[in-house]
């Protein structure tokens, strides 16, 4: 009897192992086998679910996880199919074949397009997958549910196991020892209650494992549900037996199909993402797999395990919707406008039909940003933003483009229709107030507009267009609509300046600018290298471009900056990299655009270059347009100050004379040289007018202390006639050609006297 009892209880403790499965999976003690050829993503998924303390073991490849499986137990896999050595498929199949004695949960890990890869894994026996880019949550979701599931098994299997071989031992027993009847008869007793008793505990288990477990008929009724699931729905195990199992999703039809089609291919595992209504009409996202069973009565069975997605869709449907829209107005982003433009084009492309894109830049917002703070600047869009989608047709896209641009894509839009559209938005922006600290603050809005049909051609074209439209109502005087139309001759030069900026980026990162220089020759007998360093741009094809066909375009797309830096910073290199040259230098004449000239950080560059080079300060001459001078003065002044202030460069005022300048706002300018523009100087020597100007130039500056550069001295009659008013330097073919700075090592230093020419 003694020895019964022990029995007994050793079986009983092998049921309690089935009830502690949860702690073991919640615990994190399962070891757990990755298998991907790719470092980076082994490290990602090891880092991940080490944070759930499992334990990780990392296989390199096929055939690393085939010699691991066989030398030690792994609780789950996470196997990648696409693998170079042996693939996942082939890894799947010899773990199924060679270790089948093994209840060895695996999850495949695919890409979401491999599905019939998904199915081959499937039919193999792979236990579930998950695709690329992986959700951690869900893959952390679905292993806990694996080995839910592969403990729960094993500990029934043990426990009816042991059950089965007490009992038929106690029968044998029967049998054998008929002096003992009674005795066995007792210890039968026993046993068949500690079954029931272990069945009752198994009951309590499937009723409250943290899955929902359902048994549908093959007529798609209901015929159980544990009462975990029962409870996750709000109804009861009795309210849900009985009821259509299509009945309580959201899209009956497509579960219908789904169910279908379990039944129809009773060998396979289905899993499909559907919602489920619970009692209290509130919806449930569930990931469910259904297998068909037939059971001992005769019937086909399908049982259906049940995963609550709502919080993971709820997530994902976060992450799309921050994929898709601009974090601070809610309106769509560029990302998604241009996907919907691009369907547009598409379709008006295969279809036909009208169409029109609205391409909007606020005016003067820089102004409120400037006066009222970057924090009223982002709150107006905020409120434009909810301002503007009020009234906006459904089937239309606004989105904010980023900063103070906007895009709308108007469907089913006639250019009549459109241009309506257009005004009424400008009309509404005009009329927009926003109030800040006290302040009533207003906008306005210029607006490109490009009609979208069959021959529209790329969303490159389409966003061009409307972006050198925009510009143009800009230009033509802001809060204003500018058409495209393909005969616009403002539009088409806007383009093209458009296509500069980006031959100009593609030159920047390609190399192909370089350094050209031109000598500058004193008439007084200065000796030493004296040039103007100048900038030459390469096309694809090799051919040189001077500075006039790109530089509109950099200065009006605030590329003129970059390319500074660029061309500085190269030359003070050279410059350096040659110091016997610098010794014997004299001036380096470098242009700066009028875009740097109030640039901070462009200056603060500057003092790190002679720094880092140490170029002799005054050897280098700063050159400024007096178009740009006059159109940036307070920023020229303080810029040629605060270089002068520090390091002592000479400065220089370009092509003077050209803008019809007074000469009042050059006491404003300490500048050292005026360079008297060749339009004047071309003609010296037989024009008396041109004479007189220059004549006139040379006097003031020298009463001023600044001295005077003539450029273009192309012809010896010239150069006697500048000579003759007292112009200090002379600039120009008959001096020396411009020519690759590399060749200037070859050139000695410049100088003109009465007889050399």
């Amino acid at each position: 009897m003694a020895r019964s009892r022990k029995e007994i209880i050793a079986l009983m403790t092998a049921v309690d192992k089935v009830e502690s499965h949860a702690e073991f999976v919640e615990g994190g003690s399962a070891s757990v086998l990755i298998v991907d050829d790719r470092p980076t993503s082994r490290a990602l998924l090891k880092a991940v679910l080490e944070q759930q303390n499992y334990a990780i073991t990392e296989a390199v490849g096929g055939r690393d996880a085939v010699a691991l499986i066989a030398k030690r137990t792994f609780d789950l896999v996470v196997l990648d199919i696409v693998m170079p050595d042996l693939n996942g498929i082939e890894v799947l199949k010899q773990i199924r074949a060679q270790f089948a004695e093994i209840e060895l949960p695996v999850i495949m890990v695919t890409v979401k397009h491999d599905i019939e890869d998904v199915v081959q894994a499937l039919e193999l026996g792979a236990n579930d997958y998950v695709t690329k880019p992986i959700d951690y949550a869900i893959l952390i979701a679905r292993i806990r549910t694996q080995l839910s599931r592969k403990q729960a098994v094993s500990a029934l299997q043990e426990a009816r196991a042991g059950l089965e071989q007490r009992i038929a031992e106690r029968t044998a027993e029967f049998v054998q020892a008929n002096e003992a009847l009674e005795s066995e008869i007792a210890e039968r007793h026993q046993a068949e209650q500690a079954l029931r008793a272990s069945e009752a505990r198994f009951r309590t288990f499937y009723d409250f494992t943290p899955s929902m477990f359902f048994t549908i008929s093959s007529d798609g009724v209901i015929e159980s549900v544990n009462s975990f699931g029962a409870t996750q729905l709000g109804y009861t195990v009795d309210e849900l037996v009985g009821l259509s199992a299509a009945g309580i999703h959201d899209d009956d039809k497509q579960y219908q199909e789904y169910f279908n089609a379990c039944v129809g291919a009773p060998d396979k595992v289905h899993r499909w993402e559907l919602g489920v209504i619970k009692k209290n009409g509130s919806l449930m996202w569930v990931r469910e797999s259904g297998r068909v069973v037939d059971a001992l009565d005769g019937h086909t069975h399908v049982l259906v395990a049940c995963e609550d997605m709502t919080e993971a869709r709820r997530l994902s449907e976060k992450l799309t919707y921050q994929a898709t829209h601009d974090a601070l107005t809610g309106l769509f982003n560029r990302g998604e406008f241009e996907r919907r433009l691009r369907t547009v084009l598409q379709r008006a492309s295969e279809q036909g039909g009208a169409y029109a894109l609205l391409y909007m830049d606020l005016d003067q917002f820089k102004v409120i940003n400037d006066t009222c703070g970057h924090i009223a600047g982002d709150e107006l869009l905020k409120r434009l933003g909810r301002w503007l989608t009020m009234g906006m047709a459904a089937q239309d896209t606004l989105a904010r483009l980023g900063g103070d641009e906007f895009g709308i894509v108007l469907e089913d839009c006639t250019i009549d229709r459109a241009k309506q559209v257009a005004d009424s938005l400008r009309r509404k922006i005009e009329e927009f107030r926003f109030v800040w600290e006290g302040k009533v603050l207003s906008i306005g809005v210029s607006v490109g507009l490009v009609p979208i049909n069959a021959t529209s051609g790329s969303i490159t074209d389409v966003l061009s267009a409307a972006d050198a439209a925009c510009y143009l109502a800009k230009d033509e005087g802001r809060n204003r609509i500018h058409v495209y139309r393909e005969d616009d001759h403002q539009l088409a030069h806007r383009m093209g300046e458009m296509e500069w900026v980006a031959e100009i980026s593609r030159a920047l990162e390609e190399q192909r600018f370089h350094l050209h220089y031109q000598p500058i020759a004193s008439l007084n007998g200065q000796r030493g290298h004296h040039y103007e360093l100048l900038l030459r741009m390469q096309n694809e094809d090799g051919d040189q471009i001077l500075p006039g066909m790109f530089l509109p375009a950099a200065e009006r797309y605030n590329l003129a900056t970059r390319i500074d830096s660029w061309f500085i910073e190269r030359a003070f290199e050279w410059l350096a990299d040659h110091p016997d040259h610098v010794r014997e230098l004299y001036l380096c004449a470098i242009n700066v655009s009028g875009q740097s000239l109030g640039d901070k950080e462009f200056q603060e560059f500057l003092f790190a270059l002679f720094d880092k080079t140490r170029i002799p300060p005054e050897k280098i001459c700063f050159e400024i347009t007096e178009t740009t001078a006059i159109a940036n003065l307070p920023n020229t002044a303080r810029f040629i100050e605060t270089i002068k202030s520090r390091r002592k460069c000479r400065f220089a005022l370009d092509d003077f004379g050209i803008g019809l300048s007074s000469f009042a706002y050059l006491r404003a300018l300490p500048i050292d040289y005026i360079k008297i523009d060749g339009a004047f100087v071309k003609g010296v020597d037989s024009d008396p007018v041109n004479f007189a100007i220059v004549k006139s130039i040379n006097d003031v500056a020298k009463v001023m202390g600044k001295k005077t550069v003539a450029e273009y001295v192309e012809n010896r009659h010239t150069l006697e006639k500048l000579r003759d008013i007292g112009v200090d330097y002379a600039q120009g073919d008959i001096i020396g050609a411009s020519g690759p700075i590399q060749t200037m090592m070859d050139s000695p230093p410049v100088k003109v006297a009465s007889t050399e020419i």
